[in-house]
């Protein structure tokens, strides 16, 4: 049995953005507002909601460059990490003083490690002589 060909009435959904710039295609004008306020395809000839959205999403790889789609395929290696930051180096500090405490060098404005040591240790020793336990604030 031959099968018969019936004209759809439907067309072939098209891309998105081919269908943002047929509705908004500039006609000359001379005012450039006007020539955008009015859609150049009659309102009948627009797919439905439906068939829009669907191009839409369809549509959207292809609006978007494929660097934007781009993701790392494996881990950055140890190596290649070094080798990024090779011309990097440690940064001399200029903010070394020595402590007017016990003499070690600290960092102008920053606690000396030393002296900061040997308070802990002083703290720890009166609260065993006291009897309090560790967790306890002394406030």
């Amino acid at each position: 049995m031959a099968t018969l060909a019936l004209p759809t009435l439907r067309q072939a959904p098209r891309p998105a953005h081919q269908l943002v710039l047929c509705l908004f295609r500039s006609s000359p004008s001379p005012l450039p507002s006007l020539a955008l306020s009015a859609p150049a395809l009659p309102t009948y000839a627009l797919p439905s909601l439906a068939n829009l959205v669907s191009d839409t999403l369809a549509g959207l790889r292809d609006l978007l460059p494929p660097i934007l789609w781009a993701a790392p395929k494996s881990r950055t290696t140890h190596s290649a990490k070094r080798m990024r930051s090779a011309h990097k180096g440690l940064k001399e500090r200029q903010n070394l003083v020595s402590c007017p405490g016990c003499g070690a060098p600290k960092l102008a404005h920053h606690l000396c490690r030393e002296c900061y040591a040997s308070f802990r240790r002083e703290i720890h020793r009166e609260r065993a002589e006291v009897g309090a336990s560790p967790e306890e604030k002394i406030l």
